[in-house]
């Protein structure tokens, strides 16, 4: 029986006979084999030298063991020595079994492995690098097909299990990652801040659609094609940014609005700035199926991080949900920033969907005259004029000779002006400059949740759905890497933090 000195010795023998074949290869299929085929063999080739030079390096690091040197308890009494079973732990390069000497606590009645610690090997069998690599694509697609990409580069046998695993393990960290985070830098932000909120549907496995913290979205009054009534919960989607105001016309957002751009309608910067006028700087996003009032209280404490002095003023962007302006209300009252908030915003979009309905209902869809009367009224919008376009609608309303279903339509725009009035003054909004959309948002809640959680046939977990919107908020931060090594700084903290000591040898 060989000793492990010789044992490793013949590794090493094999790490240079490894070497010296793919050398031999790489000569010997010159001028003969397509670059293709080699650059394959090459790969094959050198995973396997990786692998043997990282089973090397398990073995050169020894079991733990020191002979007639055990770790000591806290009382000072030798911990026992146990005879323990190979660990497996799967690399990138494939499973490699850690002789581990392991250690009884009586008093803690606990194992302790010196070499875990020595190696900071993680509480899963995978390594830290193959999780980051795995739930980095993992946010981008689907586990079935990350784990099968994994499988054709590395020969790994994984199953679709594992990262979904490894995700709801590591989620939990992500809020103190960004508890603890660093705000952006203060020459990096404009100098207003924006909220802005929106709501996506997530589908839920039907076993977790009951009971109060797992009740579906809001019904819809009509659903649209394929859709299927009460298999979504609702993420609340928020994001949070700085930006430097610049002022506009409404004639600039018509011409926005309805595509008919003029050269004149470009921002105009002077040479020596710097910043782009309301460009939403260091945006953070996060989406959240724990409710409205959970994911906004969230936002508004980056947004606090961001000015702790609180001299910026807050703009809040919503689309005009009632459940949302009202959740947006409770909060700011609760973290004590009204004050600060110097204006509440209807998205101009959804404004001017209601402007095209009432045009249509009014001189029908073909008419050349609803193109004119959509311009006129939205240029009387933005020009704070929404008492006026009301009073106009209730104008033509009574006479018009329109048929019961126009009359509905115009009745449920005038509903929703006169609703939101008071987040429809643009001609301040404007002259301010700040911006009128929630375009940021809503391109959140398809990048960050419909994109990943809405492929076709999913239906999610209340956990597993979570656990995935919050590393996929990582990612979209541009925070992925950073949040890794945090993660694995404290993962070392936790397991490996009772440490035992071992007799001083002279």
């Amino acid at each position: 029986m060989s000793s492990p000195i010789q044992e490793n010795e013949l590794l090493e023998t094999g790490i240079h006979e490894k070497i010296e074949q793919l050398l031999e290869y790489v000569k010997s299929s010159a001028g003969k084999e397509e670059i293709h085929i080699v650059e394959k063999e090459i790969f094959q080739q050198i995973k396997q030298i990786g692998r043997a030079s990282l089973q090397l390096f398990v073995e050169k690091s020894g079991t733990g063991y020191e002979a007639n040197n055990p770790p000591i308890s806290e009382n000072g009494n030798n911990l026992e020595n146990k005879v323990c079973p190979a660990s497996p732990y799967f690399s990138i390069y494939g499973k490699l079994n850690i002789k581990r000497t392991g250690y009884y606590d009586k008093a803690k009645q606990r194992y302790y492995y010196p070499i875990d610690n020595q190696l900071n090997l993680p509480k899963s069998t995978y390594s830290y690098l193959l999780t980051d690599w795995l739930l980095s694509r993992s946010t981008e697609t689907d586990y079935r097909e990350s784990v099968n990409l994994f499988i054709d580069i590395f020969d790994i046998d994984l199953s679709q299990a594992v990262p979904q695993r490894l995700c709801e393990d590591i989620s939990p960290s992500v809020q103190p990652y960004y508890d603890q985070a660093d705000a952006p830098d203060m020459e990096s932000e404009g100098s207003h801040l924006v909220l802005s909120a929106d709501g996506k549907g997530v589908p839920i496995q039907k076993k977790e659609q009951q009971g109060d913290m797992h009740k579906p979205e809001t019904p819809k009054a009509r659903l649209t094609k394929g859709e299927k009534p009460g298999i979504k919960k609702e993420a609340t989607v928020t994001a949070n940014y700085s930006f430097n105001p610049a002022s506009r016309s409404s004639e600039e957002i018509v011409n926005a609005l309805l595509r008919e751009y003029k050269d004149t309608d470009n921002d105009q910067q002077n040479q020596g700035e710097q910043k782009i006028p309301r460009i939403a700087l260091n945006k953070h996003y996060r989406a959240s199926l724990a409710g409205k009032d959970h994911a906004i209280g969230n936002a508004i404490e980056q947004l606090i991080k961001r000015d702790p002095d609180g001299n910026k003023p807050i703009i809040v962007l919503i689309d005009g949900a009632p459940s949302l302006e009202k959740s947006i209300e409770r909060m700011v009252k609760t973290y004590h920033i009204k004050n600060r908030v110097d204006a509440t915003i209807l998205d101009i979009i959804h404004a001017c969907e209601y402007v095209w309905e009432a045009g249509t209902a009014i001189h029908g869809e073909k008419s050349p005259k609803r193109r004119q009367w959509v311009r006129e009224k939205l240029l009387d919008l933005l020009d704070g004029k929404i008492g006026y376009v009301i009073g106009a609608l209730k104008q033509i309303k009574k006479k018009r000779e329109l048929n019961e279903s126009k009359l509905e339509t115009l009745d449920k725009v005038i509903r929703y002006f006169t609703n939101h009035k008071h987040m429809m003054k643009y001609d301040d909004y404007l002259a301010k400059g700040y911006p009128i959309g929630t375009g940021v948002v809503e391109s959140a809640c398809g990048s960050l949740v419909k994109n990943r959680m809405e492929r076709n046939g999913m239906r999610w977990g209340m956990t597993g759905a979570q656990a995935m919107l919050d590393l996929r908020a990582v990612k979209k931060n541009t925070d992925w890497k950073s949040f890794m090594e945090i993660y694995i700084n404290e993962q070392k903290n936790i397991l490996y933090s009772d440490d035992y000591k071992r007799k001083m040898v002279a």
